[in-house]
């Protein structure tokens, strides 16, 4: 892995996890290697991501297209609530159609607007895919996420 794509992951770690967890992925990121030609990953993203969930960090967090919206609220609010310290009142799944997706429309505008209106947002990185990769961020910080995602090789968007 680059110095500079491991200096992207490294400064999305600041600026989306508190300090007392950042520290628990300091030495995972100083060993971290290239997961590109990996036949099981196909990219160190995701390998991050699994890893990530697998130590229930919600940092980086990925959502199948067809996702149930449940599994977005319950992914922000652990978010929010690790990351943050913050429990912030999100829409009640129940409110959309019981067949209703992460990729119906306005989703994921319903879900943002309680962060923004707390100084947070959902982040994007866009792997080209038919999944949504997301994360959590103050919005004050959203040049330098934007920067730290195109150093890990993905550009940022919001929604």
């Amino acid at each position: 892995m680059s110095e500079q794509e491991k200096i992207g992951y490294i400064s999305l770690v600041k600026l989306c996890l508190r300090p007392n967890r950042q520290n628990d992925l300091s030495s995972f990121f100083d060993h971290l290697r290239d997961y590109s030609k990996d036949e099981d990953y196909m990219t160190t993203l995701n390998y991050v991501m699994e890893y990530s969930d697998k130590q229930n960090l919600f940092f980086i967090m990925v959502l199948d297209w067809k996702q149930d919206i449940e599994t977005l609220q319950w992914r922000l609010s652990n978010s929010l609530s690790n990351n943050f310290d913050l429990a912030i009142e999100l829409p009640n799944p129940k409110n959309y159609e019981q067949t209703a997706s992460v990729a119906f429309d306005n989703i994921f505008e319903d879900y943002d607007k309680p962060l923004r209106n707390n100084g947070l947002q959902m982040g994007f990185i866009d792997t080209q895919s038919d999944e949504y990769v997301i994360f959590v961020h103050k919005i004050d910080d959203k040049e330098k996420v934007e920067s730290a995602v195109e150093k890990i090789g993905y550009k940022y968007h919001e929604k």
